[in-house]
């Protein structure tokens, strides 16, 4: 065993002397590399036989797992008050829902979860402060991040203490500050959907199905603090022969787009994309229905002759979410696109969240349930795999666990694509509502989703099936048969033959 260590540092020696399996040689190698870390040499006599019998055992018996205690805890950073406080409370009804089921199951390696939470509010100094506050705590397992700010000023941390991190409602992968792209970055695996990849799924809908040709963006700078989705909008668009041909931003709750639609309305784009969160999305959307600009139908949108009337499109953290419906009333049109993905169809009867929330809190999902919840559980089969807190071999674990599946459908982490999801498992989702399809020629009918308990809201949005069933199929063939077996989503109108037709015009 001593041959090939001479080149290998203190930690790379303790790492690969843990593995070994001849306590003699392993027991002169540990207090070698005890004296090179600067460990007494009595001490290290006594720690060299508690770690060379976890060796023995396999690499982990259940002391070493996460510390003191009958319990993993595990840190939660979100906003839980203020403007973006609609993703706190999607965040604590998921994971409340979830750390019961878990605990019913017996936990983890026999040790019941415990959640940490920090609250962000709308000040990235505060995730700054509370990613600290509970990497300094030697009995966190690792941290969900759940959109809270702060994100992107902490990353340097995340290099420097490579504790694992739950991206779930924040971005690394579009910045190529996730790893591979990013080696720093190893400890982060991200549920979001990348920006860019929503973008690209927005943009081929605009350009492929629509028939647009121009566009523009209006973006909230406080979420986007490096001003990177006019570049990622910009790509996205040409990538499909789009011209971009507006670019107005705001910052998160300071909503006073007058200017900004004046502008916009001169250079007359086809379609606009507004990326924020719901409430300032909806402050849009009544600001432009007060310039009698509001979105019609499609071929509206394209005819010059009929005035400025865009196709509006938003984020997942906007148009996505049901509460900028209830904002903006009547505002919300019909038909407004937004990016989201299969697993997001927290109302299939195979999904499991619905069920713990019923069952737990009494409650429904409203959209995103899912990715909390399978943020705490990759964290915690990771545990599990790893049988160890040790970082790095957390990190290896979850990266080499295979398929997963839990909260929604199945998803997975390699050592060489740290994000879960792919463009196959993009969807479009568009606005619908309760009291019935808009009125088009030909019409169209509501999806199956709007007759259960899920349609408990006036308005909200629901998938568009048809611009990306084959690509869905390809990703999530069981969830896309029951899609279209039982009839969940809008279909819009059918061929002769069956197959799904792009003539309803509102979309």
């Amino acid at each position: 065993m001593g041959k090939g260590t001479e080149h290998m540092n203190p930690d790379q020696e303790r790492d690969f002397i843990e593995r070994q399996v001849n306590k003699d040689i392993s027991r002169r190698k540990f207090i070698e590399w005890a004296g090179k870390a600067g460990i007494g040499s009595a001490a290290a006599v006594s720690l060299s036989g508690a770690v060379l019998a976890a060796c023995s055992s396999g690499g982990g018996g259940s002391k070493n797992i996460a510390g003191a205690g009958d319990t993993i805890k595990v840190g939660v950073i979100a906003p839980f008050s203020g403007i973006g406080a609609f993703i706190g409370t999607v965040t604590t009804n998921s994971l409340s829902a979830a750390v019961q089921e878990l605990n019913s199951r017996g936990g983890v390696l026999g040790k019941k979860i415990t959640l940490v939470n920090r609250d962000t509010g709308a000040d990235p100094a505060n995730g700054v402060k509370a990613y600290n506050e509970l990497a300094g705590d030697p009995n966190i397992v690792g941290i969900l991040w759940c959109g809270g700010l702060g994100f992107e000023q902490t990353q340097e941390q995340f290099a420097r203490d490579k504790l694992p991190v739950m991206a779930v409602f924040n971005d690394a992968w579009s910045d190529k500050r996730l790893y591979p792209d990013d080696p720093n970055q190893r400890s982060v695996f991200q549920f979001l959907i990348p920006t860019r990849m929503a973008m690209d799924t927005l943009a081929q809908y605009a350009a492929n199905d629509r028939g647009y040709k121009t566009a523009a963006l209006v973006n909230d700078v406080v979420i986007d603090p490096r001003t990177e989705n006019r570049g990622f909008f910009e790509a996205s668009l040409a990538k499909v022969g789009m011209k971009s041909v507006g670019y107005e931003t705001y910052q998160l709750g300071n909503s006073d787009f007058g200017p900004a639609l004046q502008r916009l309305k001169a250079a007359r784009p086809d379609m606009v994309a507004i990326f924020g969160l719901s409430g300032d999305t909806a402050n849009f959307v009544i600001q432009i229905d007060q310039l009698g600009s509001a979105y019609i139908d499609t071929p509206t949108a394209k005819d010059p002759s009929k005035g400025w009337h865009p196709h509006i499109f938003g984020s997942p953290g906007g148009t996505g979410d049901h509460s900028w419906a209830d904002l903006a009333k009547d505002s919300a049109k019909p038909g407004t696109i937004t990016a989201w993905h299969v697993g997001g169809l927290v109302y299939l009867p195979e999904f499991a969240i619905a069920g713990w929330m019923k069952k737990y809190l009494d409650k429904l999902p409203t959209g995103g349930e899912e990715s909390p919840a399978d943020g705490l559980y990759t964290l915690l089969k990771g545990v599990e795999k790893a049988g160890t807190t040790d970082r790095t071999r957390l990190v290896q674990a979850i990266e080499t666990q295979g398929p997963l599946r839990f909260a929604s459908s199945t998803f997975s982490f390699t050592a060489d694509r740290h994000v879960n999801k792919t463009p196959d498992d993009m969807i479009i989702v568009t606005l619908e509502r309760k009291a019935g399809p808009a009125a088009t020629t030909p019409p169209y009918q509501l999806g199956h989703e709007w007759s259960t308990e899920f349609a408990r809201y006036p308005a909200g949005p629901t998938q568009l099936v048809r611009p990306t069933l084959d690509a869905n199929k390809r990703a999530q063939p069981d969830v896309m048969k029951t899609v279209l077996d039982q009839g969940w989503g809008t279909q819009c109108t059918k061929n002769p033959d069956g197959t799904l037709s792009k003539e309803c015009k509102i979309h």
